[in-house]
Formats: C-alpha cells, structure tokens, sequence
C-alpha cells in the first residue's frame, strides 16, 4: 500500500510545509524585493550619472566651440595685422627706394654740373692757351689752324 512513491511525495510536502511555517517565501520575496530595490537605486544613480556626464559634455562641447571661434578670430586678426604691416612695410620700401633714387639723381646731377664746369674750364684754359699762343708767334691763319686741332685734340686728354 505505501510505496516509495508515497514516502516521496510525503517527505516533499513536508518539506514544503516546513518552509511555509518558516515563512520562507516571505523571506525570500522580501530578499528579491530588497535586491529589486537595490537594482532600481542603482539604475536611478546610474540615469542621474548619465544626465550629469551629458550636461558636462555638452558644456565641453560649448567651450570646445568658443575656443575654436576665438582661435579662428585670433588666426583671421593676425592674418589682418600681417597684411597690415606688409602694406606699410612695402609703403615704407616704396618711400626709401623714392628718397635714395632721388638722392642718386640728384648727386647725378651735381657729378654732371661739376663734370661740366671742369670742361667749360678746361676748353676755356685751352682756348686762352691758344689764343695766346698765336698772338706771341703772330702766325697765319694756316698755322693756326694747326694750331688749334692740336689744342682740341689735346683737350680730349685734359678732360
């Protein structure tokens, strides 16, 4: 009549039995809820963590770009001040260049004035020379004639 089938389901039901007078179930929804709660805190820290992560990110973000907008303004005011500069560097050579090839004309010009003096002088030196020479010899026309090519002639070495 009692096989081991019996003894089986009875030793299972008392053991059932024994965890219900426990009050195991209990105790272990009150563990899986604890252990839900736990989870749940944690998930709400780890939304809060993320809220918090994004909002730096975003102010990064935010920084990043007004550093970039003021690297491009620092990039585009130096570029602006260097073609500032090369123009009034360039206006400066252009003014230097004009001075010293006004200056180079201009000692031209007095090397030509002096240049010039020195040969009015000279044929004049010569001129007189010749003049005199033929009022002391009291020579022909021929002869002075002679006389004056060599003076000219000469006149290309004095000079």
């Amino acid at each position: 009549m009692f096989d081991e089938s019996f003894y089986v389901a009875l030793s299972f039901f008392t053991v059932i039995g024994f965890f219900l007078y426990l009050g195991l179930p209990k105790k272990l929804m009150a563990a899986l809820d604890a252990k839900r709660d736990e989870i749940r805190d944690e998930l709400d820290a780890a939304k809060k963590l993320r809220e918090e992560a994004e909002d730096l990110l975003s102010q990064y973000e935010a920084q990043r770009n007004a550093a970039e907008q003021q690297a491009e303004q620092i990039v585009a005011d130096a570029r602006e001040n260097a073609e500032r500069l090369a123009a009034e560097a360039k206006e400066k050579i252009a003014g230097q260049l004009e001075r010293r090839t006004q200056q180079a004309e201009e000692k031209i010009a007095r090397a030509e004035a002096a240049v010039i003096k020195e040969v009015r002088s000279a044929v004049t030196t010569v001129a007189i020379a010749a003049a005199s020479d033929l009022i002391e010899q009291n020579l022909s026309d021929e002869q002075s004639e002679q006389l004056l090519k060599r003076d000219i002639s000469n006149l290309s070495s004095l000079l």
